[in-house]
């Protein structure tokens, strides 16, 4: 148990320092532009990171568009059950809806997952933010304000970075070593600065309703607990992509959901943005639970 328990806690604590170092230069008030790295993580970082992992490695083509089907019913069965979990608990839809049913399997899960599982947990785990940005985009705007963002989910580089990767693994284009050389370096790139605003990102977000936030934060733990349970044995998933899947599930709310409420709901943004800051802070002891008993 105790070697686990070290290997766990060689997980956790370097996400933890990273972010941590984020919500420094928050609190010490130092400019850090969010809009200019999420632009830069999801034009060139994301689709590196993607690429890289992809290209001139053994890579199953039928493991990686299985686990993508299994990240878009994960999004899907959330939807779904917090639709349910709202009208029964008579809360707003639009107002919780986003926050509950977007885990933020990039900032959080793509870090544990590459420290956790490697090359794999990268591979697989960028498949769960693939279609999670396609539902940021198309689904939950749409329910919080009736707007549709669909162009841009669908001009998104790193969607067309998967296809083109699928196109060179599956037609074997060698690529020059000079090119996969530099995804390599811009691949490195996403994950610590995937975790520096994370951690800023929290230092922003006023805690009010502590409740409430508690409160959905668990049902939002459960009902991920829950969706893995089902999809794992669905798939009867192994090894590495059983870990990454049950990682993706039970990550904590999104903070990039916080966006649609102040533009959209404002009124609304304390609530949230407890739900989001009380289920990040849980996910230290609720992932490492996780990685030492259940995966």
């Amino acid at each position: 148990m105790t070697p686990l328990f070290h290997n766990v806690i060689n997980i956790i604590f370097p996400i933890l320092m990273i972010a941590f170092l984020g919500y420094l230069l928050a609190l010490f008030k130092q400019k850090l532009d969010i809009k200019m790295i999420s632009k830069l993580m999801s034009h060139i970082g994301y689709p590196a990171l993607i690429l890289a992992h992809m290209l001139g490695r053994d890579v199953q083509i039928n493991q990686l568009l299985t686990m993508m089907f299994a990240a878009l019913l994960m999004f899907i069965l959330f939807a779904l059950l917090v639709y349910l979990f709202l009208l029964a608990t008579k809360q707003s839809i639009p107002t919780y809806f986003s926050c509950l049913s977007v885990n933020n399997t990039g900032n959080i899960g793509i870090p544990i997952c590459a420290l956790a599982f490697g090359h794999d947990g990268i591979l697989f785990g960028i498949t769960f933010v693939i279609i999670g940005m396609l539902f940021m985009f198309i689904v939950t705007p749409a329910v919080t304000s009736g707007q549709w963002k669909l162009k841009e989910a669908l001009l998104s580089p790193s969607v067309y970075s998967v296809i083109l990767a699928i196109c060179i693994i599956y037609f074997k284009i060698q690529l020059p070593a000079p090119i996969t050389s530099s995804l390599h370096i811009l691949g490195g790139m996403p994950i610590p600065l995937m975790l520096l605003t994370l951690g800023y990102s929290l230092a922003q977000i006023k805690l009010t309703n502590i409740k409430i936030g508690l409160l959905f934060s668990l049902a939002h733990f459960i009902m991920g607990a829950v969706i893995a349970l089902f999809l794992s044995h669905l798939f009867d998933f192994n090894g590495n992509m059983r870990g990454v899947l049950i990682l993706q599930c039970i990550m904590p709310a999104a903070v990039n959901t916080y966006l649609w409420i102040s533009i959209f709901r404002p009124q609304d943004a304390p609530q949230v943005s407890s739900i989001i800051f009380i289920s990040t802070i849980l996910s230290i002891v609720i992932l490492p639970l996780a990685l030492t008993y259940w995966i």
